[in-house]
């Protein structure tokens, strides 16, 4: 009798293999291909504050409401790593991603010169604010929910304040308050935990950055410095020494081309150099009243974002309804490091909001 007899068989010589070899790229195509007669599944190109934007929406049936992703960095689209762990809330989110200017696929559409002088906090809020005025009209919305992850919490919390009637719920994963709370908080965590390894070298060369993160002549320079401890030590990917699946998982993206991974490093570069110099006075412990109900996903290990100042920040404000909900296995990516809760809490806290009245 065939042993193979009643079992699936599966010709794997089709679209996912390059001559004999396997295409790694072409699987993870494959399985995120939106197959739903009722879903949507488009990149394009959008103009905000007179720059061309790349936007990608996502999801399984159109009548979902839609979630709007503002990624951090600043310059690092979550874009190309999305497929690691949205496929599930396309099922009840439309979900939108946009490289902000400068970053990204976005970055490679416009002369770096030109996009340069425009690279300014209350930009990116603009863009952010006009990209949502276009998904309501482009998807036929009343409101979008919104989630900003690092830097982007700035940007997507600064949008709600400007036009509250835009948005439905505000969702923030490794949320930042400012600089100036957050970063000496950073410092603080990564030098005790090296103290605590007996790394004598990583203290002496926190110390050596004192007064941190100090003025914004020597700011990239520092942090790169604290931060590049930070991974090592677990603030950022919790229990590891680094973030490969995220510094390094575009290159399994079935959106991003080499082309388009050129340009991401060239923006990161960039913005690194012009906007994190600008976010140095950026403080969002003055808002003292939000206008739409705001959840707050915290990694127990985030030493990136340290979500004390976030604590401080939220007890005192005056907002329709607040969770905060903890992810003790997390660090600064939570959405990659438990998918699983993630998801949970975005059906659990969001999705309530997020369903149009009615």
């Amino acid at each position: 009798m065939d042993d193979n007899a009643g079992a699936d068989v599966v010709d794997t010589a089709g679209a996912a293999t390059q001559g004999d070899e396997l295409d790694p790229v072409a699987v993870v195509a494959d399985l995120n291909r939106i197959t739903s007669p009722t879903g949507v599944e488009e990149t394009c190109v959008v103009e905000l504050g007179g720059v061309p934007h790349v936007v990608s929406i996502r999801g399984r049936r159109r009548q979902n409401p839609v979630l709007l992703v503002v990624h951090g960095g600043p310059g690092t689209p979550l874009a190309p790593t999305g497929w690691m762990w949205q496929r599930p809330v396309e099922e009840y989110f439309t979900v939108v991603h946009y490289d902000q200017r400068a970053a990204g696929r976005t970055h490679a559409l416009t002369d770096p010169e030109i996009v340069r002088p425009t690279m300014h906090p209350a930009q990116y809020v603009a863009d952010a604010v006009e990209l949502t005025a276009w998904l309501t009209n482009k998807l036929g919305v009343e409101k979008v929910a919104v989630c900003g992850h690092s830097w982007g919490t700035a940007v997507a919390t600064l949008a709600v304040v400007e036009r509250p009637d835009l948005f439905s719920v505000y969702v923030g994963v490794g949320q930042m308050v400012s600089l100036a709370e957050g970063e000496p908080a950073s410092w603080r965590w990564v030098r005790e935990e090296a103290r605590r390894r007996g790394l004598v070298d990583a203290v002496a060369e926190l110390d050596a950055l004192l007064p941190y993160p100090g003025d914004q002549g020597t700011l990239l320079e520092k942090i790169l410095v604290e931060r590049a401890w930070v991974q090592r030590l677990g603030g950022f990917g919790a229990g590891r020494d680094g973030c490969a699946f995220f510094m390094d998982g575009d290159v399994l993206s079935p959106d991003y081309t080499s082309a388009d991974r050129v340009a991401l490093e060239a923006g990161n570069a960039l913005t690194a150099e012009v906007l994190l110099p600008r976010l140095a006075d950026l403080d969002l412990g003055i808002i003292t009243s939000f206008p739409v109900p705001m959840v707050q996903l915290l990694g127990r290990h985030d030493a990136m974002t340290p979500p004390g100042p976030v604590e401080s920040w939220v007890a005192r404000l005056e907002v329709p309804s607040l969770v905060v909900e903890w992810f003790e296995d997390s660090a600064h990516m939570a959405m990659f490091e438990e998918p699983g809760h993630f998801f949970l809490a975005l059906l659990t806290h969001v999705l309530p909001h997020a369903r149009p009245a009615g």
